[in-house]
């Protein structure tokens, strides 16, 4: 870096789609910034990553055993997952691409974060309490229990594949940003930034990664909105980009067909139908964040607010870049090519639009823009986190515990956890190798990679659950027969050609999305013929592990019949030490459990009476009979205490859970 001046350079990329290849630009700007704006830039950018690395590891101490690494103890409120959740679905490839989508189509940007809805029922009282219930601490737990161990480990592989292709994807992706903003070769910065994600997760586990998402979620949602009211700003205000937005990026909605690369059509049956799927059913990391809340009915509320609010405002940080983009071009052609106050806008490849207009807008403000371009890094690794701690569970309870030490300690395996989260990101990391030999744009290469793989599994897992006679046979079938299929059509397209034409109507729409479709028609019809041809002949005791059953998968869950009479919260109680109560259990007064609606042998919710700790400090409990020292006492071990971090001269709150 030269003394006094720095030049933002982009990069590179030469991207195929069809018969044309189109080359970027390959400098997006070369204004030089004095010496100062250049040490805030740095200092921002330099000091987020610091205090993030800090805040991530001091979590460290809230993961004493194996579930407290990989699910918090199940301590945690809705709020808390609902607003980390912002940070894990803006991945690192969010604002480039949808930006690019906004430039290119407008509003109708939205349409890939606004089309879970109709998945949210299923989830919310079917999936969700099944695997909550019962424990299910993976994906391929849920598939053996339900089926066998064949279908166990055929779910390995193909869970494993989606993991680390979003690992890998994510870091090239980085890769790619830095290099195009600062001009550092991919070489250093995926590693370098592979090593500051692999310190936190590895050592904080889930807790880690809930708390600097939260940070990173307000980080993006602040930094979007700088973003937008500055471009707002630039174009002279609302009234001036809504004149200046074509008419045809007001609609929320594209053409049925006519873009083979972005319809409504494809984006329903590919996107919207395997991808939503996937990401409430199978995607491992989404699971373990519902699976950190304290019970399903906090599942519930997060579950809703992340498809309420979360999406569809994210839609809008991730899009609007974009729009704002078109807006500008417009009104500068239209003023003869030159904006009051703004250098010339060009953008040769609309991939890069989000970079552009932030340069554009703010490179007189060196601290905002610093701020923009930490959230941006932000969004780059937010992602990341939670698919290595995913990967890293997966490869401990479906690999590891089964498979090679079946009876170690608790400590023994938490190590074995930190060892798995660093595993999978050094995997992430040569898979970046593999990304830089692949041809098309990134979102081509996206869809091109997830199509393939999640159609089986999530067809297969969607029947497990709501159909009770879905057999172990017609599961691992089908999930053979469907993956085979699916990459069977990248060399003999034609397969897809009848399905496509039959469901959009046009006979030379791309397959990218239609390929799913595919992968999931045929699993879904190799299984139910399978199953259907057993005559249910299956013996298997599937017993709260489908919708149907969920009553006996409360009762396994909590060792007797459930409670479900509504109580209160009952806030504000004073601990007390009692050594003769056994660990894991409390003694409230009998106006307390009249108040919480509990009875002896429930499981009841003990935490922190500070709500803004988000259950940080709390455990699950067993209730027992009511004491007569004290109306608002509540009475525990002191190892219990420590064991759910609470602290002795803190009042607690109690609710019953079940």
């Amino acid at each position: 870096m030269r003394s006094g001046s720095w030049s933002l350079w982009a990069y590179r990329i030469s991207a195929s789609a069809g018969d044309e290849t189109v080359q970027s630009f390959s400098q997006i700007v070369a204004i030089n910034l004095s010496g100062s704006a250049v040490m805030v830039v740095a200092v921002v950018v330099l000091g987020y990553f610091m205090a993030i690395l800090l805040f991530g590891t001091y979590f460290s101490r809230f993961s004493r055993t194996i579930n407290d690494y990989f699910f918090s103890g199940q301590r945690f409120a809705w709020w808390l997952a609902a607003a980390s959740m912002v940070a894990t679905g803006i991945g690192s490839y969010s604002y480039l691409k949808y930006s690019e989508q906004g430039y290119n189509t407008g509003m109708s940007s939205t349409m890939t974060y606004t089309n879970d809805w109709f998945i949210v029922p299923f989830f919310m009282f079917g999936w969700l309490p099944v695997i909550y219930f019962n424990r299910i601490r993976s994906i391929p737990e849920y598939f053996e229990r339900r089926f066998n161990r064949t279908a166990r480990y055929i779910a390995v592989v193909i869970l494993l594949a989606y993991m680390f292709f979003y690992i890998g994807y994510n870091l090239f992706t980085i890769g790619v940003a830095l290099q195009g903003m600062f001009g550092i070769p991919q070489l250093y910065s995926v590693p370098l930034v592979a090593l500051f994600l692999g310190v936190y997760v590895s050592f904080g586990g889930q807790t880690a990664v809930i708390f600097t998402d939260l940070v990173q979620g307000i980080m993006l949602y602040l930094a979007g909105a700088i973003a937008i009211i500055a471009g707002v700003v630039a174009l002279g205000g609302l009234d001036q980009w809504w004149a200046y937005l074509p008419v045809a990026h007001r609609l929320p909605f594209v053409h049925l067909t006519a873009d083979p690369k972005f319809n409504t059509v494809g984006l329903f049956w590919g996107e919207a139908l395997a991808g939503s799927i996937a990401f409430s059913f199978m995607n491992q990391g989404f699971i373990m964040r519902y699976l950190a809340l304290k019970s399903v009915h906090e599942g519930r509320k997060a579950c809703l607010f992340n498809v309420v609010v979360t999406l569809p405002l994210s839609a809008v940080v991730v899009g609007a870049v974009g729009w704002i983009a078109r807006s500008l071009v417009v009104k500068q052609a239209c003023a003869g090519g030159v904006l009051p106050g703004l250098q010339p806008v060009h953008i040769e490849n609309s991939f890069h639009t989000f970079i552009v207009v932030c340069w554009e807008v703010l490179r007189h403000n060196p601290w905002l823009f610093g701020f923009v371009i930490a959230a941006l890094t932000a969004a780059l690794m937010s992602t990341i986190d939670t698919l290595i701690n995913a990967c890293a569970a997966i490869g401990i309870y479906d690999i590891y515990r089964p498979l090679i030490r079946p009876r170690a300690s608790e400590r023994h395996y938490l190590r074995a956890a930190r060892v798995a989260s660093a595993v999978a990101t050094v995997v992430g990391v040569l898979l970046v190798i593999w990304f830089n030999r692949q041809k098309g744009t990134l979102m081509s290469m996206h869809y091109r990679g997830i199509m393939i793989i999640i159609p089986s599994i999530v067809t297969a897992l969607f029947l497990g659950v709501f159909w009770k006679d879905f057999t172990a046979r017609g599961a691992c079938t089908a999930m053979i027969t469907g993956s085979g299929i699916t990459i069977l059509s990248l060399f003999y397209p034609e397969l897809i050609r009848p399905l496509a034409a039959f469901v959009g109507g046009a006979q030379n729409q791309s397959f990218i999305y239609m390929r799913a479709l595919l992968g999931m028609v045929v699993t879904a019809a190799v299984g139910v013929a399978v199953s259907l041809a057993e005559r249910r002949g299956s013996a298997k005791d599937v017993a709260g592990l489908t919708v149907g059953t969920l009553q006996q998968a409360m009762r396994s869950y909590k060792g007797g019949d459930p409670n479900h009479h509504v109580g209160r919260i009952a806030r504000k109680l004073r601990v007390e030490i009692d050594e003769s109560l056994p660990a894991g259990t409390v003694a409230v007064s009998a106006s307390v459990m009249d108040r919480v609606a509990g009875d002896p042998g429930d499981i009841v919710y003990v935490c922190d009476a500070r709500w803004y700790l988000g259950g940080l400090r709390s455990d699950h409990l067993r209730l027992l009979e009511p004491h007569q020292q004290g109306e608002d006492t509540a009475l525990m071990s002191s190892q219990t205490i420590r064991d759910a971090f609470l602290l002795a001269d803190r009042p607690v709150s109690l609710e019953k859970i079940i």
